[in-house]
């Protein structure tokens, strides 16, 4: 499943544009290392050209991790480079402020902003943020849907990086014109990206190699080529951890995710990886979009109680970034406030002869700040809405969900419980052998009684699939009891056999109107348990008596009892009170709380009396009134 609030080719678009920032120290540490050394290093300075360096430099690590972060250390490198008249300064917080409001989607104030960095990098002569400029410009057109704006500006960017003395800046070229057109042909694809990547080997610049390693498989699966775009994401996920790049990992697990639409199980598997890189390295940024994805696949694995964990870190993601919009209005209103300033002590420079002009700026700016601010307000409660409404339908979804919690587990488990393709497959096979000719008697016996049994074992299953679905009337035929009962333990004298147990019946012919196969379950239910928590040996006793109106049967084992702890809720539906038989044989506390089910639906009763270490008794009794 892909994830739907930002594209996988946007996240790469972000990671080319992050890289050519970082491309001037090359670094191999890790971003959270480069961040740490960065902000040790503010110390060592006062306020100076190398603080409004650095504080760019601190800005544009940010980017990937926390964008309101990137744009907080741009607004103060912007104020500091005024204050200090440092016009590289200024330009270089622009395009680090750029870089944010792209990422925030506001292309418009974005392209704004690059604007005018190429205009002032032009005048400095710094040709290759030009060319990087032109290059975001593209991207930003890209995103736009502006095809013959992005393509122009690509070219210009491509024309002025090979007029360029060193020919890194061409990597980041050919990966961006490969992201921005994954419509070209896989040829031209291949012959840029080899070329990006023999100039990254060139510099051994290593992020640059892992990011070249990772375009690839995203063309073929932008273009449905899964299956052999794995084997390379793999590549690209081990060089990603190589070079202790946190945002290339957290990119290649997501297109990883993307890759596994039809195995909810495995995508849900890497998406919760990028999502834990993430949160333990501080990437706040893309903490929505991976839960959106994590939901969307717990959903469809259909496991109700991670589907409510999920939808509560959503929640709580929901208000982070509500939370965050407020902050980043707030932080923008003092940029804006930055840049009046500015306007104003460039004002102040002006000749007398233009002040008027420099008014009427300042009341545009004013008036343009002001609908700026009423946008952005009108944007927040509009954004407060829908968060209140989504907010409100968490709720009401998580009320409902632990409402139906216990009852849809109990169908989850009962379907796993009993396969229904094992009995069936069981049951086919003797009646097959049935057919076969010659069998003795004591093997037809005995094939009779495993198809009999497979296929009462197949109605229980049709009736636990149908428990919590529909209200279905008993079938009820007059039964002998003493013959169901004789049926029971014959049935069930093999499996005693294997523990060297002996079952007795005790009983009287009697008529009780009653479901076969039901009663024919809680009886064999009720031997099996017996003989499951029974020592080797022991004797096992089923008797039959006859009272006013009732039929009432017995069932008394020589076990290990039931303790004080436990005697309230062995009845219940998967208890907690399950144990392991005496030879280690596997409970799932289900048959007794069917077999009550069952006997209540008679109108009749269950019962025990249990001394720990000492045996059980099991007491049903049914009525003998036709119904």
């Amino acid at each position: 499943m892909t994830i739907i609030l930002m594209s996988f080719s946007k996240l790469v678009s972000l990671l080319v544009l992050y890289l050519f920032f970082c491309s001037l120290e090359n670094s191999a540490l890790a971003q959270s290392a480069m961040i740490r050394k960065a902000q040790g290093d503010l110390i060592a300075i006062k306020d100076s050209v190398a603080f409004a360096d650095k504080l760019n430099r601190i800005g544009i690590l940010f980017y990937l991790k926390d964008v309101d972060s990137c744009f907080y250390y741009g607004t103060k490198a912007k104020a500091l480079s005024v204050r200090l008249r440092y016009i590289k300064g200024e330009t270089d917080a622009d395009n680090v402020i750029a870089a944010a409001l792209y990422f925030k989607g506001l292309y418009k104030e974005a392209l704004e902003l690059f604007s005018k960095c190429l205009t002032a990098y032009r005048e400095l002569g710094d040709s290759s943020n030009v060319a990087q400029v032109l290059s975001n410009m593209s991207t930003v057109y890209t995103d736009m849907a502006d095809s013959p704006k992005a393509i122009s500006f690509a070219r210009q960017g491509f024309e002025l990086g090979q007029q360029l003395e060193g020919d890194s800046i061409q990597t980041l070229l050919y990966l961006n014109y490969c992201l921005d057109h994954p419509e070209l042909p896989e040829d031209t694809i291949r012959h840029y990206l080899t070329k990006a990547r023999a100039i990254a080997d060139k510099y051994n610049d290593q992020p640059m190699q892992s990011l070249a390693m990772l375009m690839l498989p995203t063309y073929m699966v932008a273009n449905n080529r899964k299956p052999e775009a794995l084997p390379l994401i793999r590549a690209a996920l081990d060089q990603a951890r190589n070079t202790g790049m946190e945002y290339l990992e957290i990119s290649t697990l997501i297109l990883y995710g993307d890759c596994m639409e039809n195995k909810p199980d495995s995508a849900l598997t890497y998406y919760t990886l990028a999502y834990k890189i993430a949160e333990e390295n501080g990437y706040k940024n893309f903490s929505t979009q991976l839960l959106n994805a994590i939901l969307k696949n717990t959903e469809l694995i259909g496991n109700k109680d991670q589907i409510i964990q999920a939808q509560k870190l959503m929640a709580s993601a929901l208000e982070t970034d509500n939370s965050n919009l407020k902050k980043f209005i707030g932080d923008y209103t003092v940029y804006s406030a930055i840049r009046e300033q500015n306007d104003l002590l460039e004002a102040g420079n002006q000749a007398k002869l233009t002040q008027i002009w420099t008014l009427a700026g300042i009341c545009s700016v004013a008036i343009l700040l002001l609908a700026f601010i009423y946008y952005q307000y009108r944007r927040s409660r509009q954004m407060n809405k829908i968060i209140s409404d989504q907010n409100q339908q968490l709720q009401n979804t998580l009320a409902a969900l632990e409402q139906s919690q216990a009852d849809n587990t109990q169908m989850l488990r009962v379907v796993a419980h009993d396969l229904r393709n094992p009995i069936g497959a069981m049951t086919s096979i003797a009646h097959l052998m049935l057919d076969e000719e010659p069998r003795s008697d004591n093997d037809r016996m005995l094939l009779d009684l495993l198809k009999t049994s497979g296929e009462n074992s197949l109605e229980l299953v049709n009736d636990l699939l149908l428990m919590h679905t529909r209200t279905e009337e008993l079938t009820k035929e007059p039964v002998d009891m003493y013959q169901l009962l004789q049926y029971c333990v014959e049935l069930l004298h093999f499996k005693a056999k294997e523990k060297r147990q002996h079952i007795s019946l005790t009983a009287v012919h009697v008529i009780a109107h009653v479901n076969r196969e039901k009663i024919w379950r809680v009886i064999s239910n009720l031997i099996t348990n017996a003989i499951k928590f029974s020592p080797n040996g022991a004797r096992i006793s089923v008797l039959l008596e006859v009272k006013t109106g009732k039929v009432q049967i017995r069932v008394k084992d020589e076990g290990i009892g039931i303790p004080e702890d436990i005697k309230d809720n062995i009845f219940d539906m998967f208890t907690v009170s399950r144990r392991p038989g005496t030879a280690g044989e596997q409970s799932f506390g289900l048959g007794l709380s069917i077999s009550r089910q069952i006997v209540e639906a008679h109108d009749g009763v269950i019962w025990y009396e249990s001394t720990p270490g000492d045996g059980s008794i099991f007491f049903v009794e049914l009525p003998l009134e036709t119904v």
